[in-house]
């Protein structure tokens, strides 16, 4: 398999399937579920850049989280993002206490609240979350390395994505 190649099973699966079903949940009455969606994408992102199998999924997700936030996402603090949105919402279906959820309000992103609390605005987060695909696929495309990775994950555990029945 070469880069290209894989490039293309990621935009066509993780970006097409994945992130649009991000996209299709924020427009509806889903903002919440857009959010926690949006955990998965960059938890999917980061084992492509970590390069993890199968067996790996399991383990040392905080650290692959983290890493792909500070490189790909480096607006975002990568232990909040972690445990308020990640870990606080995805698992316990409540934020973990540094951040507020909005929609359709741009103009406050990244702002405080009155509370103290970071506001994300879930149009701009999905936008950050698009601008980290397309800085990753980039990766993939031209750094043996993150390719090698990248590759690796792709082998061992694939996406989802239609299969004939």
């Amino acid at each position: 398999m070469r880069e290209g190649e894989l490039v293309e099973i990621l935009d066509k699966y993780l970006l097409g399937w994945a992130f649009r079903d991000i996209e299709r949940a924020s427009k509806g009455k889903a903002k919440l579920g857009a959010y926690i969606l949006g955990a998965g994408f960059i938890d999917a992102m980061a084992g492509f850049f970590k390069g993890i199998d199968r067996e790996e999924a399991k383990r040392k997700s905080g650290s692959r989280f983290k890493d792909f936030v500070e490189k790909y996402l480096p607006q975002y603090e990568p232990e909040r993002l972690w445990e308020d949105l990640r870990c606080g919402l995805v698992h316990s279906y409540a934020e973990g206490g540094g951040y507020e959820f909005t929609h359709s309000k741009s103009q406050f992103h990244f702002t405080k609240s009155s509370r103290g609390k970071i506001i994300l605005n879930l149009e701009d987060f999905l936008e950050d979350l698009k601008e980290a695909y397309n800085k990753l696929r980039v990766d993939i495309l031209t750094n043996k390395d993150i390719f090698d990775k990248a590759k690796k994950r792709y082998e061992s555990m694939g996406l989802m994505g239609s299969v004939p029945i």
